[in-house]
């Protein structure tokens, strides 16, 4: 099962409680998952016991900027120097998949994964902005040379002023590195808020109880997990019942 696959959490110092809720689907891909965090605000877990993860600190601590989107590129980079592996399933400290074996299209079609979202909620003055209006949101998932694609782009495409956002610069790089890339299928893939927010909670909740979705973002806090963790269960029964 999800042979030759790395999964990277990334995420900072103050992600530590978020990252440990959501630990059961980091490590149910029974792959080897590395927490990958800035140099200046490391992300550790190793007071846990029994986590077994693996670490990698590469980059600044930087929300939103150049500066994010170069630890981007940088801890991208770091896990291409692991050897052995041919795949990744990279995280946001806030996304997961809920299905422990990953869909197998996403190892037969060698293109970047993600939630692939609209960024027409920011209004453009430049008539010329060279850029779809899309943004690429975790989990991403690709191949060693899809991320090798991205990483040696990466320096070549400056921040967006208005938009200097890691989910800018996936959807930059995959466009401007000719890195081919797709959306999650319509009834697998969903990100929206839902911190304080009900109704991104509730349209979380019906897509994965209603049409199967797994590959989810956001999820920042127990209330949105227990949402979306029942509505798993009430998929997989509806579905049990279909098939007798």
């Amino acid at each position: 099962m999800n042979d030759k696959t790395i999964v990277s959490v990334h995420g900072y110092a103050g992600d530590a409680d978020q990252v440990r809720l959501l630990m059961p689907y980091y490590r149910h891909h029974q792959c080897p998952v590395y927490i990958v965090s800035p140099t200046d605000s490391p992300l550790d877990l190793r007071k846990v016991p029994g986590m077994g993860l693996k670490y990698i600190h590469a980059g600044l601590r930087a929300y939103v900027g150049q500066v994010s989107l170069d630890r981007q590129k940088l801890q991208m980079q770091e896990l291409l120097k692991l050897k052995g592996y041919d795949f990744f399933l990279m995280n946001d400290s806030d996304s997961v998949c809920l299905s422990p074996e990953l869909p197998r299209y996403l190892y037969d079609e060698d293109v970047l994964w993600s939630n692939v979202v609209s960024d027409e909620m920011h209004k453009r003055e430049d008539p010329k902005y060279p850029w779809p209006r899309l943004a690429f949101q975790p989990p991403y998932f690709c191949s060693r040379k899809i991320l090798e694609g991205l990483v040696e782009v990466a320096d070549s495409i400056p921040a967006d002023p208005q938009t200097p956002f890691i989910d800018w610069c996936m959807m930059s790089w995959a466009v401007g590195g000719k890195v081919p890339w797709k959306n999650f299928p319509t009834n697998q893939g969903v990100s929206c808020p839902t911190k304080n927010y009900e109704p991104g909670k509730k349209h979380m909740g019906d897509m994965v109880r209603y049409h199967g979705a797994i590959l989810l973002h956001s999820v920042k806090t127990m209330d949105a997990l227990q949402v979306a963790a029942w509505s798993r269960v009430e998929w997989k029964r509806a579905h049990r019942q279909k098939r007798h």
